[in-house]
């Protein structure tokens, strides 16, 4: 990098489509933006600027276009990386596409003294969602500065300050009764995490934001685990984001693929498959169980309503029809360990209409001890699909 003793800028004038559209860099990043930033990053109003064209390429910029809504600000020997906010925010994420894009361009660059800021450009909409607040507060942890927050985010843009920190406020900003959200964060044990994230369109600037700020608060001791599912093409998050994943070293990145589904189901009754929890929160949200309403992740888990060990004695079935049957999620429930032994146990049972009953020959006392902990007599009737009817029924049927 160049000495420099005035501040220059450096920007892409191109955008992905600005062919298109008709709207460059050199139009949206005005004076007196530049001289803000200016100000804001090495405290001068003086400054240089040179807007340049897609075949331009040095140690920060490749020669593509602008990938990341970048400007580079020089100064001395520092780089600063400034990522400007799309100038529309109509979307749950539209403002936001290109924040991972600079994110693995910044963290990528070896250059020693470099820093990452994101700017507000005007936009229509409104960016000051719980969405998009929530999204802030990952930059922040994830190692951005914030310029010119807007004053409807006025002291709220605060980096979280642990992984559970980071699930207590997903489940608040998500739906937990439906599985709307694109990344998923559960924490099973003490110091073990598992992501699900989604990858394909704008899902995986979530995945890729969300295991961006978990990588930074990780402890020594965590142990975490991101699974990577789609139903469509896009089987992986972009390489880039990928590589930077891996850089940072403690997140394991597993796929799930179909050869990882059929080795599980040859060898394990219980099916801890990654691709059925994925089912189960595409279905039913976050962690709670039916039968009780406990929210507590680590001790909710996807009970089966017609039993993997049933559908691997069906000689009928090929083994891809068994992983199907056995990773539907419409064959499973978010059940608490005490509700999910009594499931698998045939000491409560459910019928094809939901309803909740018990085994005959309880004792009085059992009895009561079941229903006092059974705050749920009846599943919600969306769960109550007809597919749910066909797995109730397979489940009891004595020839499966």
């Amino acid at each position: 990098m160049i000495y420099r003793d005035i501040p220059k800028f450096i920007i892409k004038r191109n955008m992905q489509k600005s062919a298109q559209t008709g709207i460059y860099f050199d139009s949206l990043v005005t004076d007196p933006i530049m001289r803000q930033i200016c100000i804001e990053v090495t405290g001068r109003s003086d400054y240089e600027v040179e807007f340049v064209e897609n075949n331009y390429c040095d140690e920060f910029l490749d020669a593509k276009y602008n990938q990341g809504r970048l400007g580079i600000l020089q100064y001395h020997n520092t780089v600063t990386y400034v990522s400007f906010s799309d100038e529309k925010c109509e979307g749950r994420n539209s403002g936001i596409q290109s924040v991972p894009t600079a994110f693995n361009r910044f963290y990528s660059n070896t250059h020693k003294d470099k820093r990452l800021y994101f700017y507000f450009l005007p936009c229509r909409g409104n960016n000051a969602t719980p969405y998009y607040l929530f999204m802030y507060r990952l930059m922040r942890t994830a190692g951005f500065d914030f310029i010119n927050a807007p004053s409807s985010l006025a002291g709220q843009i605060n980096a979280f300050t642990s992984i559970d920190d980071i699930i207590r406020a997903r489940k608040e900003n998500g739906d937990k009764n439906s599985g709307n959200n694109a990344t998923y964060i559960l924490k099973n044990a003490p110091h073990e995490y598992e992501i699900f994230g989604k990858t394909y369109g704008a899902n995986k600037y979530d995945t890729s934001l969300i295991c961006y700020a978990i990588s930074k608060l990780a402890q020594p001791e965590d142990h975490i685990t991101l699974y990577e599912y789609n139903e469509k093409d896009l089987k992986e998050l972009p390489a880039a984001s990928l590589e930077v994943l891996r850089s940072m070293g403690n997140i394991n990145i597993v796929n799930i693929d179909d050869e990882i589904e059929r080795k599980e189901l040859e060898e394990n009754d219980s099916l801890r498959s990654p691709r059925f929890n994925a089912h189960l929160l595409d279905r039913l949200g976050e962690k709670h169980c039916v039968l009780c309403n406990c929210g507590i992740s680590e001790i909710i888990q996807g009970a089966h309503i017609w039993p993997v060990s049933n559908i691997k004695r069906i000689t009928t079935l090929s083994l891809d029809e068994k992983v199907a049957f056995a990773t539907d999620g419409e064959n499973g429930l978010w059940m608490c360990q005490n509700h999910h032994k009594m499931f698998d146990s045939n000491i409560l049972l459910l019928s094809e209409t939901g309803t909740v009953s018990y085994k005959d020959n309880l004792s009085t006392d059992d009895s009561e001890y079941i229903k006092s902990i059974t705050t749920v007599q009846s599943l919600p009737t969306h769960l109550v699909t007809s597919s749910y009817m066909v797995y109730i029924n397979k489940r009891y049927s004595n020839n499966t």
